[in-house]
Order: structure tokens, then sequence, then C-alpha cells
């Protein structure tokens, strides 16, 4: 890391955008050096993080109005910002609070209480099926399960049930006898499902932490706790960019063996994904919700990614015919449809670039 920060060799102020690895004592100090300011995630192990996290489930927390960041289909945020130390450096906490929850953590909330449930399914019928004899011991039997259950999604109310029922005697009764009956006490146990407990446990789950070192105002803008936000999301944005260096396909069979072959790649890459940037940004500029692409399986296409363009045009075949006097002529297999020629020409190009 201190390698990179000073093969940039930038030299005014600058920001540096990371993930939750970032956080580390050596990463603060290195970041100062390099004149750099931070912002990551905070791992929710850290201490700094748990008790901000905790202090935000004050009712007297003053937090931010609601807002979004995306144009449009985005999700909506509230922030609220405290101040700690870390390792010897003064950083800003700001909890973030978001609508939509990670579908990780979603899926951890639901199987708690899928198995919250399950448990406490398996306690009713449990209690029903063992009676007492005598109240007392029914009622120090609730007094303990009341103070074993904690249940995070779900009320439940217990109570001790008297039933009378006839007593089991071996052999025929005599005729004419008067039936025995015998008292049990059972516990009875109402289980229903808590959902203003469980919309809460999802506004919790959805809570994170950004750490940051950038101060309040920086070369002459607020960088309050929304701007904050908005640099740490636009992280997001460049990694999707690299996201096909995770596929084998591009990265599996490459053997490059020597660092600086690894760091001419990386060129390759960027050169690459630049003009692939470029290219998917003009073709979007004229197409508009009134007249959108067709995408594959008749999809709506307003803003097509460069992939989905390129996916028009895979099957474009151009035929080479050899002319009596030796000479080829190149040729389209059939004509381009509508949507193929409004990219080209929108690019400045027509067909004549396969022919």
């Amino acid at each position: 890391m201190h390698e990179q920060f000073k093969q940039a060799k930038i030299d005014d102020e600058w920001i540096y955008v990371a993930d939750s690895a970032a956080m580390t004592k050596d990463t603060l100090a290195q970041t100062k050096a390099a004149r750099a300011f931070l912002i990551t995630r905070g791992p929710s192990s850290l201490r700094i993080v748990k008790q901000a996290l905790a202090e935000a489930d004050s009712p007297h927390i003053p937090w931010s109005n609601p807002f979004t960041l995306a144009e449009r289909n985005g999700a909506t945020y509230r922030v609220w910002e405290t101040a700690s130390t870390y390792e010897g450096h003064s950083v800003r906490l700001i909890v973030v609070e978001s609508s939509a929850l990670d579908q990780r953590k979603g899926k951890t909330l639901e199987k708690e209480r899928v198995k919250e449930a399950e448990l406490l399914h398996e306690e009713q019928v449990r209690w029903e099926r063992h009676p007492f004899s005598c109240r007392e011991d029914a009622e120090q039997a609730l007094t303990s399960l009341k103070a074993s259950l904690r249940p995070r999604f779900h009320r439940v109310e217990a109570a001790v049930e008297e039933i009378v029922r006839p007593k089991k005697r071996r052999g025929r009764p005599k005729k004419g006898a008067e039936p025995e009956t015998e008292t049990l006490y059972t516990l009875r146990l109402n289980v229903e499902f808590d959902q203003p407990a469980w919309e809460q446990a999802r506004w919790k789950a959805s809570r994170f932490v950004l750490v940051t070192t950038v101060p309040k105002e920086w070369k002459g803008q607020q960088m309050d706790a929304q701007e904050i936000l908005k640099l740490y999301k636009g992280q997001i944005s460049v990694e999707m960019n690299f996201a096909f260096l995770k596929d084998p396909f591009f990265t599996d069979e490459i053997y490059v063996k020597k660092p600086e072959r690894v760091a001419v790649l990386g060129y390759l890459f960027l050169l690459a994904l630049a003009i692939y940037r470029v290219f998917q940004r003009r073709v979007r500029q004229f197409i508009t919700p009134e007249r959108p692409l067709k995408g594959a399986g008749g999809r709506k296409l307003t803003r097509p990614t460069g992939q989905a363009i390129f996916q028009l045009f895979q099957y474009v075949n151009v035929i080479l015919l050899e002319l009596p006097d030796g000479r080829i002529q190149r040729a389209l297999d059939r004509p381009l449809n509508p949507d193929q020629r409004r990219i080209l020409q929108g690019l400045g190009m027509d067909e004549s670039i396969y022919v």
C-alpha cells in the first residue's frame, strides 16, 4: 500500500476510498503520510463501530431527513454522524441507514426468524405434552420458561392452565360407579409474529458505519455526512467495471509470470475499459425512454450496457465472395435491423464498416 501511494506521486491532497480491509493502523498512517484522507466502511467487529451503532438506537438521535443518491429506483438513506479516535487518529463515524437491506443480511435474518418460530413451536408442544400434578410445580416451570425465552421476532404469552380430566384406572370400572377425575396443570404458550419488532430488526440490519478522516470542509467544499456517503457509493460504480476480472474466462489461463507483465496487462485492461465506457456513454446519449432499444427477449433498454449493445450485433455475419476476376467482395448475409442501424448512426458510422 505504501509503495502504491509513493508511485501515485500526487502533490495535492486527495481522498482514498477503500473497502473495510483498509481500516487498519498502518493504512491510516500511510494515507496521512501521503496527504490523503481515507473513507472506508468500518468492520462491525470494531469497538468504535459497535458503540456508534448502539448510540444510533437512541430515540433522541438527530437523524437526517431521508434522501436518495440515484436518479431512479434508488435506495433511501438517513445518516447520523459522531466522532471518535482509532489507533491515535481522529475519525468521523457516519452511521448510515438504508432502505435496501443487504441480500446476505436479509437471508440471515430470515433464517433466524424461521429457526425461532420452530423452537417456539417445539416449546409449545413439549409443555402441552408434559402436564404437572400440582400448580406450584407448574408456576415454577412458568417462571423458568419466561426467564429463558428471549424471542426477537415473536410475542409470547405463557400461562398455567388447569385441566380436569377422567382419571385412568386399570381394568373395567364397576357398574354405576362415579367416574374419578384428576386435576393437572399445563403451560399454555400463545405465540404471535411481532411485525413491528421484525421491521425494527430489518432497519437495524440495514445500518452500517463509514469511517473517514476527511475534514468537514475540504478545498472550500462542505464534506457533510451525505457527501461522504456519496463518495463511498461512487467506489461501487468503479468496482463494477472490473467485475469481469473475476470471470475465469478472462484471467484463468493467463501466465504472465513477471510483475512488470502483470502491470502491463493491467494497463491494457484499463485502456480497453476506457474505450468500452466511452462507447457505452455515446450510445446512451441518443437512447431515450420514448425510443428505447429492443434487447434480448424483447426487453426495452433505455440505459443499455456495452455488453447488451454488443449482443445486438452478435449474429451479424460477413460473407466473403470471390469474383471471377479474383477480387474478394464482402457482403452482409442479411440487412441490419433498425436498432443496429440506429446505433451505428449514433456513433457516426454505417454498415460500410463491415463491407
